[in-house]
């Protein structure tokens, strides 16, 4: 994705989050903060991580176990491991 246009996340969307560990799956996941919609005292508290840019997202990645998902902070755009990317558009 380096030198693609991304476009800016925005909180609720669906997009794919490819784990960091194990078989390193592609999982959906939604995006549960942005730099739009972070609370800046949450932040200077030390309640909710900063996120490194406007591309940067807080996710709950969805899992088929009993888990049901489990967070992940600040994640970058992109197709490598630990990195989201928004899901192919699918053609009637």
């Amino acid at each position: 994705m380096i030198g693609m246009h991304v476009p800016k996340p925005t909180l609720g969307r669906i997009v794919h989050y490819r784990g960091k560990q194990g078989r390193m799956a592609m999982r959906a996941a939604i995006v549960t903060g942005t730099v739009d919609s972070l609370d800046p005292d949450g932040i200077a508290s030390g309640d909710v991580p900063a996120l490194d840019s406007e591309l940067h997202v807080h996710l709950w990645v969805f899992t088929p176990g009993s888990s049901g998902g489990f967070p992940e902070f600040n994640v970058g755009p992109g197709d490598e491991p630990g990195q989201w990317t928004w899901p192919p558009r699918v053609s009637a």
